[in-house]
This record gives structure tokens, sequence and C-alpha cells, in this order.
């Protein structure tokens, strides 16, 4: 007897206000997929239409043109075993298009069980809740008991694993109750969900984790609210909170990875609706508290599991989201990002966007996983050890590959070698980058080259977002390349080729961006007086404003000033003569050449400064924490409290999350400085 058929019946979720994701589950993947059945696979015939009228009384004399009766189709439908459970397939309604209501008898039973209850005369309150949870635990009792009683015969056992199925599923109710959750954990409920996750028959855990899912899922909460009504500090989540902080305790987390092993998604569907839900659970934890990301992680191993589901190269709904609860995981916690370089995810990433670098995703929702692999990257190289770990994996060169081979992957690309590069720690991925003949790459995209073929094939393609990477890029160039020597002279002498053509095209990016500022700061202004703000209530705004003002633009324009600053102030033969002695003078033409370009739109050097001196101002500095941290990473070196680079210092020395922040701050501060100083 095959007990296991008995509980594959999926199950309709609980009631709720509105989807939450637009993931497609693998059973709605498959019937996405699946195709219809043809006339002529289905009768064996083929049959010719005529066009109309004319083509129907002109045509090929020899063509004839086959008809078939009703009674026909009857009897074909029959003996093809059409009609198999369907109720009275010879009822037909009354303007005899349809046959019968569609329905098998087992439907049409339920339905009318259904309609038998009137939910407005049932009370659903904690007495109900108590009495279900009652049922619950009893069904769980007695299957055990059974089990245990009868461990050869499942015929013995079947129909308390039946009972045991249904409570699972009227369970689901609680749903509707949020507030209720505290009497599970009260009623120590919450470990018998948690123990049927390790049951014998993998159905009844497979329906577990369903419901789980439902019972996290945070639309539960807007249950019962008004629109627009906010679910922070409702009774509903606290309920919810209190219930997932004791499945937590209970050791939730661990249980569900460990019953991802037994799930077999090659052969079993409902195995591949198990890991989907699964994996909805922990997007429901983090989506309730983004610090449980940070422990999902440290307490499971679910970011391992991941990284090798993700190796398995066909592409399906549960692959999908396994990037996309990478990206979520990555993004929020410092932690997790660390972990990923320890665990060789770096290198596993970079694996799965290869596939990508001559060939484009075939459908959206393949689109949607190349995406949030580019994401889940771009976070991972926010630490120090995984820029390492990105350059010793050859991720400069893929990138640059992907760039240059002008697919989707190009989109995303620059932005991960914007992050490869920035700050101090990106020093080496910035070396890197000049000597494999990435120049080259970049000021093409900078001069626009195929940008109106991108626009055209590919939607997603925003040239704002592209032209802010490339400007961080070359930032970080200048920032970072050691002076006088012969990377940053290649850096420089890109600006200067071709009569200046790349540094009016900075210039002429400078000027887009200017435009943009005082079109924001204007239409603030205009905002101000509509709204009859007096100085006190302009200055509390003040705050929020400035960020307004850097998404604008200012930003990037703080970035091409410091650019600017650097060049006027290299000291290069640019003419490569060695009879050059006055080299401060050869390194002046190339500011003469700034000044000059500058006066042309009306400006000077000196809405350069300002603008570097407001960045300078902006920027807030724990000056204490910020030394401390250099003293730690010189004090590895052997040297003092003096000034020096710290970049091939940080690879040993751990510092925390506030003393990273605070000397990145305080390195930025004293780049402005420097680039003040140099005009």
């Amino acid at each position: 007897m095959d007990i296991d058929s008995i509980f594959k019946t999926p199950t309709a979720p609980a009631p709720k206000g509105g989807a939450k994701r637009k993931l497609v589950s693998p059973e709605e993947m498959y019937r996405k997929n699946a195709r219809h059945t043809s006339y002529e696979e289905l009768t064996g015939r083929s049959f010719d239409v005529p066009s109309d009228e004319k083509s129907s009384t002109t045509g090929n004399k020899n063509k004839r043109t086959v008809s078939i009766d009703d009674d026909d189709e009857d009897d074909i439908m029959l003996q093809r075993g059409q009609y198999d459970g369907v109720a009275n397939p010879e009822e037909e309604e009354e303007d005899d298009r349809f046959f019968g209501d569609g329905l098998t008898n087992d439907q049409k039973d339920i339905l009318d069980y259904v309609d038998e209850i009137d939910p407005e005369e049932e009370k659903f309150d904690i007495s109900a809740v108590r009495k279900m949870i009652l049922k619950f635990e009893r069904a769980i009792n007695k299957n055990q008991e059974m089990r245990v009683k009868y461990p050869d015969d499942p015929s013995k056992f079947l129909d308390s694993e039946t009972d045991l199925d249904e409570e699972i599923k009227h369970l689901m109710a609680m749903t509707q109750v949020p507030q209720y959750y505290p009497a599970l954990v009260e009623l120590k409920t919450d470990a018998s969900i948690l123990s049927l996750l390790s049951h014998e028959n993998s159905d009844i855990s497979i329906d577990t984790i369903e419901l789980l899912k439902e019972l996290t899922d945070e639309e539960v909460l807007t249950l019962g609210l008004d629109e627009g009504e906010d679910v922070s500090g409702s009774q509903g989540e606290v309920g919810m909170k209190y219930l997932v902080n004791a499945l937590i305790d209970q050791g939730m987390l661990d249980l569900l990875v460990q019953n991802l092993d037994r799930l077999n998604e090659e052969e079993e569907a409902n195995d591949r609706q198990g890991v989907f839900n699964t994996l909805a659970i922990f997007e429901n934890l983090t989506s309730m508290d983004v610090t449980m990301a940070e422990t999902i992680v440290s307490k499971s191993k679910l970011l391992p599991w991941m990284l090798k589901r993700l190796k398995i190269k066909t592409f399906d709904s549960n692959k999908q989201y396994c990037s996309e609860l990478l990206a979520i995981l990555l993004q929020s916690s410092s932690d997790n990002r660390k972990v990923l370089g320890e665990l060789g995810g770096i290198d596993d990433l970079l694996q799965f966007l290869a596939v990508f670098k001559r060939k484009d995703p075939k459908d959206p929702d393949e689109i949607e996983m190349l995406e949030n692999m580019f994401d889940g990257l771009c976070s991972a190289l926010a630490e120090k050890k995984n820029k390492q770990l990105f350059l010793e994996g050859e991720g400069i060169e893929l990138m640059v590959i992907m760039i240059k081979e002008k697919k989707m992957a190009r989109i995303r690309a620059v932005k991960v070698l914007d992050y490869a590069m920035s700050t101090k720690a990106g020093t080496a991925n910035c070396l890197r980058f000049v000597e494999i003949m990435g120049l080259k790459t970049l000021f093409s995209m900078f001069t626009r080259k195929g940008v109106d073929k991108l626009k055209k094939t590919y939607k997603s393609f925003s040239e704002v977002e592209e032209e802010e990477h490339i400007i961080g890029i070359m930032a970080s160039l200048v920032r970072n390349l050691p002076q006088d020597s012969g990377h940053r002279l290649r850096v420089v002498r890109k600006f200067v080729e071709d009569d200046y053509a790349k540094l009016e095209r900075l210039l002429d990016v400078r000027e887009g961006y200017e435009a943009r500022v005082k079109i924001f700061d204007e239409k603030v202004e205009q905002e101000n007086k509509e709204l009859g703000l007096d100085e006190d209530e302009i200055a509390e705004e003040e705050p929020a404003r400035a960020l307004e003002r850097l998404e604008a633009g200012l930003h990037v324009m703080q970035l091409i000033d410091s650019i600017l600053a650097h060049l006027c102030a290299e000291n290069l033969d640019l003419e490569e003569k060695e009879d050059v002695k006055d080299g401060q003078e050869q390194g002046s033409e190339l500011k003469e050449r700034v000044k000059t370009l500058l006066n042309r739109r009306g400006q000077s050097l000196d809405d350069i400064k300002d603008n570097l001196k407001a960045y300078m101002d902006g920027l807030e500095v724990d000056a204490a924490l910020a030394e401390e941290a250099r003293t730690k990473l010189l004090s590895q070196l052997g040297e003092g409290p003096s000034k020096g680079t710290t970049e091939d210092s940080t690879a040993d020395v751990e510092l925390t999350e506030e003393e990273e922040a605070a000397l990145e701050t305080l390195e930025a501060k004293e780049f402005v400085q420097y680039a003040l100083e140099l005009l």
C-alpha cells in the first residue's frame, strides 16, 4: 500500500490580503510550461478549416473536409477516458456548449460540505483556538502510538496519519488570529510542530513546513486592519514575534535546513514545493526583523546549503529563490558577508556569473536570478577580505570580459568593479585593473560607445546609473594608485590623449550633474515658500534635504571635482621629452587646460574648491576611534602612529565595524583635504 500518495494533494494556503511574492512556485512553473494537447493528438484525426465561404467552395476539389458529429465526439472522449472521475458526463448545460460542471464527485462533496457551514455563526476565539490545539496534540499522540504499536504494518497507522494530516491543515486557521499565537507556546505546541519536521512520512513534514510558512507570513498581520494602517506594535505583530522567538529557541532554523537534505527535488513535485516553502519561511523571518538574517546564518547551515544548491545547472524557481534569499542575507549583515568569504562563496558567485559572460538569460525569472547574484556579490565586496578573494578569483578579469561582450551582464559588471575598487582596501584591484588593460574598456564606456544599442536591447539599462559607477571607478583609481607610478601615469594620459577629449567629457558630465542639483535646490526653495516654513523649520528639514541633494547628483559632482583636483596636480612629462627640467611647469599645463575648459562654462577652480570644502565639512568623523583603528593597523607593521598607508595591513588585523567605518571616513576626509591642497 502506497500511503505516501494520500498526502500528495496540495493544500490551499490560508487567506491573505494579497500576493506577497512574484516568484513562481515549482507547481505553478510546471503548469505554465505545460503544453496543451492538440486535437490531432486527442482524436488521431485531422481536418481542414476553410478561411472563408469562398475558399470553401473554390478550393482543391480533392481535399475532403472531415466533420465530426457530437455523438461521435462523445464516443471518442469516452473511449479515451476523458470523462474518468467526472460526475454525470452526459449532463449538458442549457446552451449545449459544455459537458457537466467539470467537477469530480469528491470535489462536489467537498463543496457541498463547505456550503453547509455558515461562517457568521462560527466564533474563532481563544477557546476555539485551545480546542483546535488539543485536537492537534491528540492526533500527534495517536499517530505516534499506532506507529510504535504496528511499525511493520502501515495499514494499522494509516488512519491516524490521515487524521494528523487533516489537523495540520486545520491549524492553518490560526493565521486568522495571530494575536493568539502565544497560546501555541503556552501549550508547548511549538515543540510539537517542530517534532513533525522529522516525521517518518516526508509528506507530513512538508505539510508542517507549509504550516510554518503560513504562520510566519507577515501578510497575515494585515488581516482585519484598514488600508494603510500600520501593523507595527499591533497585537498580531507581538504575537507573531513571540511565537517566532520560541520556535528559534527550540532549534527551528537548524531543523529546517536538516530537513532540506531529505527532500528529493528531482523526482518529487511535492518535495520541490517543500523546498520552496522552506525558503519562504526564512524570507518571512527576515521581512519581520532584518536582524534575523544574522541569526539565520549563525544558527543554521543555510548559507552553505544555498551555495551548494546554486551549483545545480538546471534553472528552476527554487534556484531563483536561493539567489534572492542569498542577496537578502548579505545585504544587512557584515558577519554574514564574512562567513560567505570563509565558505569560498566569492569564488562560487564568480563561477555562477561566468555562465552569463557571453549569453543572456532566457526569461524574466532567470534575469532576476542573475541580478540577485550580482547584488549579493556587490554586498559581499563591502568587506576587505572579500575584495582580496575577488582579486584572487580573477573577478576583475571576468568583469572586464563581461563589459567587452556587451551582453546583459555588462550592465551589472560595471557596478561590481566600482565596489571592488573602492576605499583603500581596493588598491590591489585598481592595480590589477590597469594591468589587464581595463582602462581602454573603461574610457570606451565613458565616451558612450555602444550605449544607444544597449538602450534598445535591454530595458533595464540605465545610462545615468552606469555613468555614476564609471565616475566612481575613476575616483578610486586616482585615489588608490601610488604617486609617480606607471599605473597612475597611464590613467592621467587617458585624459590627455586626443587633445584632452576625455577631460572635456568629464567636465560635460559635471555640468549635467550641477544642473540637476540646481533644479533640486529650486524645487526645495519653491516647496518651502508654498508651505510657509520659517528658518527653524527649514533648518529642521536640512539633514533630510542634504541626503536628497546627494542623491540628486551632488555626490557624483564631488567625485568629479576630486578627480579634477588630482589631475591638476600631476607633474608629468606629457610630451615624453627627457630634456624637460621644469616638471612643475609641465604639470601646470594640465591645470591650465582645466581652467580654460571651466572658463568656457563660466566657472573657475574656486567653484571646485567650494564644492570640495562643503563635502569635507559634511563628513562627521570620530577622530579618536579612527586614530585608534589606524594605530592597530600600523602596530602590526611595526610602525608608530605616524601617517602611512594601511591597505597592506588590513588583511590580518580585525577591526570592529565602528572602527572600520570611522577609519574609512577619516581617510575620505584626508583625501579631500589633500585634493584641496593640490588646487
